[in-house]
């Protein structure tokens, strides 16, 4: 079965749409390659954000809590831009930003990362 998800049904082919991607079910090689373009994202979005190692620190992608979180950011955030999105949906973005943020700074807060040191998870 294939690993990502576009708005509830599989596919096999490129997607137009946002992915859900199912992080339990990926192979080393295809969690690799999603971190990868996670990435990407991500330096926009800190970048957009003026969001700091407080929030997002620099090994975010190996604390898989963290992960989750952005990965489900970057899904809300593509399809509130789709074609079929409501006008507000961007708001709606924006205010779950918030509680998303938050949850980001706990998550880093309990881990002990900082900007220059990785804490193994215990």
């Amino acid at each position: 079965m294939n690993n990502h998800r576009e708005f509830g049904r599989f596919f096999d082919g490129p997607s137009t749409g946002p992915l859900v991607v199912r992080w339990r079910d990926l192979d080393a090689d295809a969690a690799n390659e999603e971190l990868e373009r996670l990435g990407e994202w991500v330096v926009w979005f800190a970048g957009r954000y003026g969001l700091d190692h407080k929030a997002i620190p620099p090994c975010w992608n190996k604390h898989g809590a963290v992960v989750e979180e952005i990965s489900a950011l970057r899904t809300f955030w593509e399809s509130c831009f789709q074609d079929d999105a409501g006008p507000t949906e961007p708001l709606a973005f924006h205010r779950d930003l918030t509680l998303a943020v938050r949850r980001l700074r706990d998550w880093t807060s309990l881990l002990g990362c900082t900007r220059i040191v990785h804490r193994e998870p215990s």
